[in-house]
This record gives C-alpha cells, structure tokens and sequence, in this order.
C-alpha cells in the first residue's frame, strides 16, 4: 500500500482516502441545503468559486450522526470531477506510508469501499471515490429527470 491516507473518524469507522484524491478541506457552521435532496446528497459548496455537490459521509457509510460541531468537508477530485464528503464534526487524522507500507490491504465489505487495512486493532476502509461519484451522479440524474 502506497501514499499517506486522510483518514476520517465516524462514529464506529474509520475511512481512508489517498491524499492524493484530496483536492481541499472545508470547514462551514452548516452545508447549504439542495431543494429536493434525496439519498445521501447533503447539499452544494462552492470550492475555489467551483459548485461542488456535497454528500453526507455518514448516509452513506450508515453510522450515526453526531451532533454540533462545524463540518469538514473534504473535497475529492477524479479528472475533473468534484465531490464533497461532509464528515460533520468528525476527527480528521492521516496514516503515512511509512506506518502503513507494510500492510496488506484486505477486500472492502462494503460498497462504497474497495480495501480495508489494519493498524494496531485499527480498520480502516479505503473509500472507492469513483463508486461514490456514480452513485452522487445518478441520484441527481434521478432527481433531474424525475426516474
């Protein structure tokens, strides 16, 4: 396993993501909310004066929401794509290669995740980002068309 992680703390899990896919973090008092949100779109940002849509990470990842506290939204790229995982007001640390190089990623078990790995009785699951903006795209595609 190669490159430092961003790791974001939920209730109950831990999920990874290569930094190299990190494009920026944002932290806001709350996401402004989309008109008609369904699933686990949260809202709109606006990043780097680039509308960028927001998911909510804990939806997703079905763990409990936490209460107060700013959101982190870290903002992904793919190409040329823009996603933003609101994390509330999660912990956001990292792994770096060094602690990690020697590991051996196991299957992700979930669906929006490709790998987990463990670190000192820590499980991590590396989030597959290309599965979260398809699912973020079709379900605004749903909600455009209606289908």
């Amino acid at each position: 396993m190669d490159g430092d992680k961003l790791v974001i703390e939920l209730e109950g899990t831990n999920l990874g993501l290569d930094t190299k896919a990190v494009a920026g973090i944002v932290e806001l008092e709350k996401v402004p909310l989309m008109p008609g949100q369904s699933g686990f779109i949260a809202g709109i940002i606006s990043f780097r004066n680039e509308p960028v849509t927001v998911i909510d990470v804990r939806k997703a990842f079905r763990s409990p929401a936490q209460a107060g506290g700013r959101h982190k939204v870290v903002v992904v790229r793919d190409k040329n794509r823009l996603l933003g995982l609101d994390a509330g007001p999660s912990v956001i640390s990292f792994l770096w290669e060094d602690e990690i190089k020697a590991l051996s990623p196991a299957r992700g078990d979930g669906e929006y995740t490709k790998e987990t790995i463990e670190l000192e009785g820590r499980i991590v699951g590396m989030i597959d980002c290309a599965a979260l903006f398809e699912e973020a795209s079709r379900i605004l595609s749903t909600e455009v068309t209606g289908v």
